[in-house]
């Protein structure tokens, strides 16, 4: 835990001290967004002190500062990430995504290699957390290529705030899992991990759509335009590029992306819903959707 202390803050010196460097170069979106990095890796810094005062595990002062060592990855935004006259927000994120990623695997191996099961089960969370991290700031990261790029048709979003009740989620659920399904459907890769997520998802469908007949059968609630008019929108665009890609490679890398996506907007409803039974249900959705994000990567080797 001290560890993972550590880095956090050493995330929070780094983000500050690429903030500055970008503002005295005049570079304000990128500052903007390192400077916004700080903010969320404070916020995570709390909520581990937060949680090692609830289990009365006390900080261990051999733990020194952690340095991180510069990505070596086979891209160039890593260097131009931390350049004041190049950087743009999505350089800032890919480059925020990866250390994201790093800390990931880091906790991932402990828990692999732990004969203790309570350290391993601490691994595990912390995991999962950096795990859920890296999928918010990689959708973020996909928003920011296309804004700087401006290439090709821009996919409409599923907008949070257009769930207003539960009826609203599960439409929104539903579509989510067709187009997983959908796209499973035409990756011709005969792995485990992959048909049993093809029928876990089916499984899920049929729920969901039992769910929702039943609220309407009992006058309880329906979707609502708001939501109803997005998914109209989503259906048409993805028809649009699945006659454009057919590649397995490619079909791979949209179940990635969207699953990211998927995962970030259920975490945003959880973050804002007044709805506590929408709350609820969307906490689980985030649950399920990280699950999924886990074992993409266990597929592509990630």
């Amino acid at each position: 835990m001290s560890i993972a202390l550590q880095a956090e803050r050493e995330a929070i010196r780094r983000y500050s001290q690429l903030s500055s460097k970008m503002r005295k170069a005049g570079n304000e979106s990128a500052a903007a967004l390192f400077a916004r990095m700080v903010i969320e890796e404070r916020e995570h810094e709390r909520l581990l002190l937060q949680w090692m005062a609830r289990e009365f595990i006390a900080e261990n002062p051999e733990i020194g500062p952690i340095s991180w060592r510069d990505p070596q990855v086979s891209t160039k935004y890593d260097a131009e990430a931390r350049d004041p006259y190049y950087s743009t927000p999505y350089k800032a994120l890919a480059f925020a995504v990866h250390n994201e990623e790093i800390a990931f695997h880091f906790y991932t191996h402990v828990a692999a290699e732990s004969d203790n099961d309570e350290l391993r089960q601490y691994a595990e969370i912390l995991a999962r957390e950096e795990l859920g991290h890296a999928a918010l700031l990689r959708a973020e990261r996909r928003l920011a290529y296309h804004a700087e790029n401006r290439s090709g048709p821009v996919e409409p979003r599923l907008d949070p705030r257009a769930i207003q009740n539960e009826a609203d989620l599960l439409a929104a659920a539903i579509h989510i899992d067709r187009y997983l399904a959908d796209t499973l459907a035409i990756i011709d890769a005969n792995t485990p991990q992959l048909d049993s997520l093809a029928r876990e998802t089916r499984q899920q469908i049929s729920e969901y759509e039992n769910a929702l007949s039943h609220k309407a059968m009992n006058n309880q609630e329906s979707p609502g335009q708001a939501i109803s008019l997005i998914i109209e929108q989503l259906d048409l665009f993805h028809a649009q590029m699945r006659e454009q890609s057919k590649r397995q490679d490619s079909s791979l890398a949209r179940l990635g992306s969207y699953c990211d996506r998927s995962f970030a907007f259920y975490d945003a409803i959880v973050e804002n819903a007044d709805n506590e039974a929408v709350m609820l249900a969307a906490q689980k959705l985030t649950s399920s959707a990280l699950d999924r994000i886990g074992i993409l990567k266990q597929i592509t080797g990630e």
